[in-house]
């Protein structure tokens, strides 16, 4: 029998999952956010090289796999979900959205530990189908916009199901090897993974979703979808794509540029995911040791800084009731602790000296710097490459001065009443703070996490504070130079504009998927109470059988896994 310290990290989410579905509110959080939080030290005990292998259809699958790349990420996973967890619970999530939502953050440390594409590719559905859900589960709006969430993500896992497919038939096994086979596969996979990235022209998912769904899902969702694919996307390409890099510059710029022009809280915060995944896909494109450390090490920054940030703005909105920075202001004296902590996400993002986003966006810039002996870039493409990482660092700046300045400095509009946050509400918020100054302090720790090679980067160096500093400053001119007319232009939904026959099909197709929903709902509704009268019981039992129901799907997952693991 194999070890129990070798079982798939996602089996704690599961758990997890069926505790907070079907224990009370609170005792079902408590303990998802331990059984969440165990998988850190999980992850960095079980020793690298470690694999857990299955046949069940006859060939090869890996559903563990422990090596340079995995162990970071689900670590970050798994800590992140714990917060994530809390964060919920401060927020008044019910425990059946928390349960969906750490299905699909399973299903994101499923996908990073997964050693084969088959199995990989299971966990990227299942990622898709938990986000769809947990979208949904907000009802209103957010129900049409997860119907084009799930439009999006089931033609990208399509295209990556392509690609794996012709992958497998070209080399006769699914495991991984060193990247796809060069010509159509590799081209399918891209695509199907450029969806999850957010690629720009593939990326109006993420900004329609992010800023609908309750508070504390989207703090989640920011958390995983665009960096489990940062982290495929360094699988099918592991030595680096020209393509890919310049993919990775033009998210860099759309994204911050749209940032600039938001005026709701979370959908600029949802622009701002692509532009820093451009950084993670440029630093992957370019191919070299250095860059691959810069990529994982940004990912990790953007994850707990991102986080942090939608966090904060979950925050204002719950204690509010307000989403937009035109009716906000004054309240860095009202709700000190959420300013401390947007300070924090804001330097970390921004790239400022003794923070996270200051050594990880150092070592991507610096990686770009010297890329001429990885993918070929041309005679200018490595400096043309360098400014667009420059030009997106000083919009990051020009945005969150913005941001601060309307939400925390500015005196209020109006009278905006703030109601009192839970203990835990602030807990969340300061335990995901933490690691983004203690990455930022200790460069040295943060960046011997990672696969590659920072080779003879050092982010205190002369030239790197003095990078650093200089976009902090013209960031911050710029802000007071274009405050007045970026307070003049109307809130405008920019992807509607570029696209517009695609937002009308998209929209046409979610209302006419939204109806055939809402049957099979009302359906299966009145299939469910004619059974509950037939055996006797009233519509009252339904959540003790959606316990039992839970209690199933585990023991029968469980019981599958030990039959495979025997």
């Amino acid at each position: 029998m194999t070890d129990v310290l070798t079982l798939p990290l996602w089996v704690a989410f599961v758990v997890a999952a069926v505790a907070a579905a079907t224990l009370p509110r609170r005792p079902g959080h408590a303990l998802a956010v331990a059984l969440t939080l165990v998988t850190v030290p999980w992850a960095f005990a079980l020793p690298a090289g470690t694999v857990l292998s299955v046949a069940p259809l006859g060939f090869e699958q890996v559903l563990l796999r422990v090596d340079g790349l995995t162990r970071p990420v689900a670590a970050l996973f798994g800590f992140v979900a714990a917060a994530n967890v809390l964060y919920g619970y401060a927020t008044g999530a019910d425990g059946r959205q928390t349960a969906y939502a750490l299905c699909y953050m399973g299903a994101g440390v499923a996908a990073v530990v997964a050693g084969d594409w088959l199995t990989l590719l299971v966990a990227w559905e299942l990622l898709a189908v938990a986000s769809t859900v947990l979208v949904w589960h907000h009802g209103g709006e957010a129900v049409r916009v997860a119907f084009r969430y799930a439009v999006y993500h089931l033609l990208g896992g399509a295209f990556l199901v392509a690609g794996v497919a012709l992958q497998f038939t070209a080399t006769g096994t699914f495991l991984y090897g060193d990247g796809f086979t060069p010509g159509l596969p590799t081209a399918l996979a891209l695509v199907g993974v450029s969806v999850n990235l957010g690629v720009v022209g593939l990326h109006a998912w993420l900004s329609e979703t992010y800023p609908v769904p309750h508070v504390a899902a989207s703090v989640v969702l920011a958390g995983f979808t665009t960096k489990v694919a940062v982290y495929v996307l360094a699988r099918v390409v592991p030595d680096g794509s020209v393509v890919v890099a310049w993919l990775g510059a033009v998210m860099i710029l759309y994204g911050v540029t749209q940032a600039v022009l938001q005026t709701d809280l979370r959908r600029l915060l949802s622009y701002h995911i692509v532009s820093q995944v451009g950084y993670m896909v440029v630093a992957v494109g370019i191919g070299t040791a250095a860059g691959l450390t810069g990529a994982f090490a940004h990912l990790t920054a953007h994850v707990l800084y991102k986080g942090l940030l939608f966090m904060v703005a979950g925050a204002i909105v719950i204690r509010t009731g307000e989403e937009s920075l035109k009716r906000l202001g004054g309240l860095a004296r009202r709700m000190p602790l959420t300013f401390a902590t947007f300070l924090v996400a804001a330097l970390a993002i921004a790239g400022f000296p003794g923070f996270s986003g200051f050594v990880s966006k150092g070592l991507v810039t610096k990686a770009v710097e010297s890329a001429g002996t990885g993918v070929a870039l041309g005679p200018l493409g490595g400096d043309l490459l360098w400014w667009a990482l420059v030009a997106g660092s000083v919009g990051t700046v020009l945005s969150f001065a913005k941001f601060g300045y309307y939400a925390f400095v500015r005196a209020a509009p109006a009278r905006v009443p703030v109601a009192r946050a839970p203990r835990t509400l602030s807990v969340s918020l300061v335990v995901v703070a933490v690691p983004c100054v203690l990455f930022g302090v200790f460069p040295t720790a943060f960046l011997g996490l990672f696969a590659g090679d920072p080779g003879s980067f050092e982010p205190y160096a002369a030239s790197e504070l003095t990078k650093a500093l200089a976009a902090t400053a013209v960031g911050v001119v710029g802000f007071v130079v274009l405050r007045g007319p970026i307070a003049r232009l109307p809130a405008v939904d920019v992807d509607r504009v570029l696209h517009p026959a695609a937002a009308r099909v998209a929209t046409a197709t979610a209302a006419s998927f939204v109806r055939v929903g809402d049957a099979a709902s009302a359906r299966g509704a009145a299939l469910s109470a004619h059974l509950g009268s037939l055996a006797g019981r009233d519509e009252r039992v339904d959540t003790s059988l959606h316990a039992a129901l839970w209690a199933l799907a585990l023991t029968t997952a469980l019981a599958l896994l030990a039959a495979a693991l025997a």
